[in-house]
C-alpha cells in the first residue's frame, strides 16, 4: 500500500466511497455513480482508480455489460489492516478531522448557504459513564445508526454525522 495513503484518503469524494464500501461490502462502479450522484461520473471514476492504485479497494469481480467491463469494487481488508497500527492512529485522526473540515468549508464558502435549513450543527458533550455504561452506549448509538441507515429516496438526503470520542482532558492534581 502507498505510504501516501492519508494523502489519498483525505479527499471527501474518496472518503465517501469508501464510507460506502465499509457500510455495504461490494458496489459495481455504476452503483457508486448512482449514489454518490452529485459527482460527476467520470471523477468518480477517476477518484475510483486512485483508490484502486492505492490498493484502499479491490476488484472482486468483473463482468462484460453491453461490450464494457462492468467493475464489482470492495474494501482491500488485507491490506487497509496492514495499515491498522498504533504508530498510524494520530494520522488517521488527522485525516478524519481534515475531511470534516473539508466538508464545514465547502460548505460555508457557498455563496447561499443556510445551516438552519440544512440542520448543520456541531455539539461537544462529556458524558460521565463508566465503562460498562459506556459500552452500552456505544451500542445503543450503534443501533440507532443501523435503524436509520435507509436506501436512498424520493425526499431523503444523505445527512452525514461524524462521531468522535475523543480523549478527556487529565486534570491538573
Amino acid at each position: 500500500m502507498s505510504k501516501d495513503i492519508y494523502d489519498v484518503m483525505i479527499n471527501p469524494t474518496r472518503m465517501r466511497i469508501v464510507q460506502i464500501l465499509a457500510s455495504q461490502e461490494k458496489k459495481t462502479a455504476t452503483e457508486l455513480c448512482e449514489i454518490i450522484s452529485d459527482v460527476p461520473r467520470t471523477t468518480l471514476y477517476r477518484h475510483i482508480n486512485i483508490l484502486i492504485d492505492a490498493h484502499v479497494l479491490t476488484v472482486v469481480e468483473e463482468r462484460k455489460v453491453r461490450g464494457s467491463v462492468e467493475r464489482t469494487l470492495s474494501l482491500n481488508t488485507d491490506e487497509l489492516s496492514k495499515q491498522n497500527t498504533m504508530e498510524d492512529v494520530p494520522k488517521k485522526v488527522f485525516t478524519f478531522l481534515m475531511n470534516i473540515y473539508t466538508k464545514f468549508d465547502k460548505y460555508f464558502n457557498r455563496e447561499n448557504f443556510k445551516p438552519g435549513n440544512n440542520k448543520i450543527f456541531f455539539n461537544n458533550t462529556i458524558l460521565m459513564m463508566d465503562d460498562r455504561e459506556f459500552d452500552q452506549f456505544l451500542l445503543e448509538l450503534q443501533g440507532l445508526l443501523i435503524k436509520h441507515s435507509h436506501e436512498m429516496s424520493e425526499g431523503r438526503r444523505p445527512r452525514d454525522i461524524s462521531i468522535i470520542s475523543a480523549p478527556p482532558e487529565e486534570s491538573e492534581k
